[in-house]
């Protein structure tokens, strides 16, 4: 029908997110160098000569980052050369302050024979980021081809619990179009989108809220290419597409705990298949979100105590152990935070102890015992369902 058609933008007036939730990085190698730069929206790209023309893998993500989650606050790198010991993730971390709760990297140069290996060399970067107290949750795409998507290994089979591989990527879109040139770039841009976007207990696979298609984008991007809408079509790093599997072949990629786009019936969205981490499904930190809410509750915890480091701490005289004073006060400190993530429904509860029978005087050490119960995931609905003659029956 004719007519006039408007559609709103979104993120001209740059306004950010509240929290640092959202905070997040992108580390993009195979492509010209750029130097660690701050960008805070899609109109941003241009001031920081980051272009669809000298750094198209990297303005396609960044795009994708804030098309899923505009007002988000995004810190990014290009390196054209890798050594592989991606350094660059812990400069960045360093570059941003601390700041940054979810880093994507993109290297889609490095064939996936190397990919295990390279995942514990991002999981040792992320460890060592957490025993500085600025925790991160990493994802990872490498170059994948045709033929090594039979032999892709089982993530589930390792223990690299801070580190997620996506494996998806638009098939119809702006990435299918790039993709032409530069194979296996995946769609890690809207994953980070994603997980920025969710709050820290929620799955980047919650199918009310992260449907992954966009708008149509401008065919000035595309070459004038008229594409489908992003994430509308989906496949994998190697230009297949997920209607080229049997369901039961999805499924078995999926066991190996690689991230990607699938359709569910009955919906006209794309949704990430799950949130797994690159370890054993017994593992506490088997998903994304348990990673994200245990690390706000240690950064938060890490604020409330830094103030009391080499304060003074008094001791019952009677006994020589701690006064019950101080184990109250510092209790109620990390009770202030964690009870905060309770009131924001990221956690399910929490219980913060100090054993009073600690010998400060004696090494100026204290323990503080903090557990926290999570927020769960709706995996899988199991609803029994059949015709009765009687309701009661």
């Amino acid at each position: 029908m004719n007519g006039i058609k408007f559609i709103r933008g979104n993120g001209g007036l740059s306004r950010t997110l509240t929290g640092s939730d959202h905070v997040s990085g992108l580390i993009v190698y195979g492509e010209a160098d750029l130097a660690q730069t701050l960008v805070l929206s899609i109109d941003d790209l241009d001031n920081n000569d980051i272009t669809a023309v000298s750094n198209p893998v990297l303005h396609y993500h960044v795009s994708e980052f804030f098309r899923i989650n505009p007002g988000a606050k995004l810190y990014t790198q290009s390196i054209e050369d890798s050594d592989g010991t991606y350094t660059e993730v812990k400069t960045l971390q360093n570059f941003a302050g601390g700041e940054i709760r979810q880093l994507a990297v993109c290297d889609f140069t490095t064939a996936s024979t190397n990919l295990v290996t390279r995942l514990a060399t991002l999981n040792q970067l992320a460890v060592d980021l957490g025993n500085l107290n600025i925790p991160l949750s990493l994802l990872f795409s490498v170059k994948i081809a045709s033929a090594d998507m039979a032999t892709l290994p089982d993530l589930h089979t390792h223990e690299y619990d801070r580190v997620s591989v996506i494996i998806g990527q638009d098939a119809g879109g702006r990435g299918k179009y790039l993709a032409a040139t530069k194979p296996s770039i995946s769609c890690i841009g809207t994953a980070l989108g994603a997980v920025s976007k969710a709050r820290v207990h929620e799955s980047i696979g919650w199918v009310e809220k992260q449907n992954l298609v966009s708008t149509a984008y401008p065919k000035a991007l595309t070459n004038n290419v008229e594409m489908a809408r992003e994430m509308d079509v989906s496949g994998f790093c190697d230009g297949s597409l997920i209607g080229d599997y049997t369901p039961q072949q999805i499924q078995a990629i999926s066991d190996k705990g690689y991230l990607f786009g699938v359709k569910y019936t009955g919906s006209a969205g794309t949704y990430f298949n799950d949130s797994f981490t690159a370890t054993t499904l017994e593992s506490d930190y088997a998903y994304i979100e348990n990673n994200r809410a245990i690390d706000k509750g240690i950064r938060g915890i890490y604020k409330a105590l830094l103030p009391k480091i080499s304060g003074p701490s008094y001791v019952d005289p009677d006994t020589g152990y701690l006064d019950p004073s101080t184990v109250s006060a510092l209790e109620a400190l990390c009770d202030d935070v964690l009870d905060q993530m309770v009131r924001d429904g990221e956690i399910s509860g929490y219980k913060n102890y100090i054993n009073p029978d600690q010998a400060i005087l004696r090494n100026s050490k204290l323990e503080i015992v903090s557990k926290m119960v999570p927020v769960g995931t709706l995996r899988e609905i199991t609803v029994r369902i059949g015709l009765t003659l009687q309701i009661n029956q």
